[in-house]
């Protein structure tokens, strides 16, 4: 086996096409490869940039990628590197160092196009693997929030709770009606902000992603089959540019007026004053989702000492899509 570090635009066909297979077969996806040429060839830089794991027969069977997004750091903007889709097949697991190395290699292609700090949100398996063994630091977990529109589809018992849980959705649409005209506020800045300008929005969204325009207001929303829960996933709600109650109350109403959804959550901090969704205690969350981080030069630790503060970043399912 070899380790072959480079960006997207170096793949060759049989290497997208054995990725393609290798990955759909560890995450049990089917995804075509137009879903990974958007994901990757839509990145800051205009492609991701890879450690490929390669067998004998140069088919890929295993893979760290990192894609590069724009921050801001007060007025100051900088390239950060996300790292996804991390794995290696089934067949191929004998070292169990083989990741940390495959991270080791790709890091200096980062540092050399200027990427300082990696981000990430391993799922609870990898976790402890990238924790203890590749030594990323912890930042904070990412937070829950809901509203329940139907609660029998979600709880799967006593279906008849769906018209009283949806008459008590559109009764409490209408008090936070009057709290949103009381109370409406955009949200504070965070000292680390992803930049969203309009070249980030066309990669960002895809057919996947659904819009909701009304004058002032922008939504983005996702909705997803959870194990036969209709489940929409907020991404964002901005009014004139900025997260906002306002935003926020109309893309729901809109959502549930428009969709047969039964739960609607976003993830990630709420840095404004809002009545409409509700906070998730830690032991009903879904799963736990911790942001990392890694900075890669040790002349840069100090500079970016205050990356590891949670409450320094406004990051969710905008940033990365970890649901």
């Amino acid at each position: 086996m070899e380790i072959k570090v480079c960006t997207t635009n170096k793949w060759s066909q049989k290497e997208w096409s054995s990725y393609k297979e290798s990955y759909n077969a560890v995450f049990k996806k089917d995804y075509d490869l137009s879903y990974f040429k958007h994901k990757y060839n839509t990145a800051l830089d205009g492609h991701a940039y890879h450690a490929l794991l390669l067998n004998n027969e140069q088919y890929v069977i295993g893979g760290c990628s990192v894609v590069s997004y724009k921050y801001k750091k007060g007025d100051k903007v900088i390239k950060v590197g996300q790292a996804v889709d991390v794995f290696i097949h089934e067949e191929y697991q004998k070292d169990p160092l083989m990741l940390r190395e495959m991270y080791i290699q790709l890091k200096k292609i980062l540092i050399a196009n200027d990427i300082s700090v990696v981000l990430a949100v391993p799922n609870a398996i990898v976790y402890p693997y990238w924790k203890n063994i590749v030594k990323w630091k912890d930042v904070g977990d990412l937070t829950y929030w809901m509203l329940p529109v139907r609660v029998g589809n979600v709880i799967k018992k006593w279906s008849f709770l769906n018209a009283f849980s949806l008459t008590f959705t559109y009764l409490w649409l209408g008090f936070n009606a009057v709290m949103m005209f009381i109370a409406n506020n955009k949200e504070k800045e965070s000292l680390y902000e992803l930049v969203t300008d309009d070249a980030f929005c066309k990669n960002r969204y895809s057919y996947e992603h659904e819009k909701i325009v009304n004058k002032d207001v922008t939504l983005y929303y996702r909705i997803c089959n959870e194990k036969g829960v209709q489940t929409v996933y907020l991404l964002d709600a901005k009014q004139n540019d900025r997260f906002s109650f306002k935003a926020l109350f109309n893309g729901v109403c809109n959502i549930v007026k428009d969709t047969n959804v039964d739960l609607i959550i976003y993830v990630g901090p709420m840095k404004l004053f809002q009545t409409l969704l509700i906070k998730v205690p830690k032991k009903f969350e879904p799963k736990r989702l911790t942001l990392t981080c890694d900075i890669l030069n040790r002349e840069d630790v100090n500079t970016y000492a205050d990356m590891l503060e949670y409450n320094n970043w406004n990051f969710g399912l905008l940033n990365y899509d970890v649901r």
